[in-house]
């Protein structure tokens, strides 16, 4: 018997994650420029990282013609971490939050100072 591949019953199916990664402040959201976000499941080949630009802004790209998409199982939600250097997760010392992607998707993740 051979060895299951652990993507069976997922789909590559042409869909976007964006968002922003920011920190709270007292005058409002204050975005995290090269906060870095992982993806296990975005692009052809799998385990993609994505840089937060100046904005704060980061782009898991949908285009499956140069390598992009998400592997989707209808319903289920898919695994990110978030991560920037002084900042932790307020939810969790993983750093891992579940998206559910019904499409091309915005997904903001907030991170607190160490």
């Amino acid at each position: 018997a051979g060895t299951a591949n652990w993507l069976d019953g997922y789909t590559l199916t042409g869909v976007s994650l964006s968002g922003t990664v920011y920190e709270s402040t007292a005058t409002g959201p204050m975005p995290i420029a090269g906060a870095l976000v992982y993806c296990e499941l975005c692009g052809k080949e799998t385990h993609t990282w994505a840089t937060a630009d100046g904005n704060g802004i980061y782009n898991f790209s949908g285009d499956l013609a140069n390598g992009g998409g998400i592997w989707l199982v209808a319903g289920r939600r898919i695994a990110i971490w978030v991560q920037a250097e002084g900042y932790r997760d307020p939810i969790g010392s993983l750093n891992s939050r579940y998206v559910l992607i019904d499409g091309d998707t915005r997904s903001d993740f907030e991170l607190v100072p160490r």
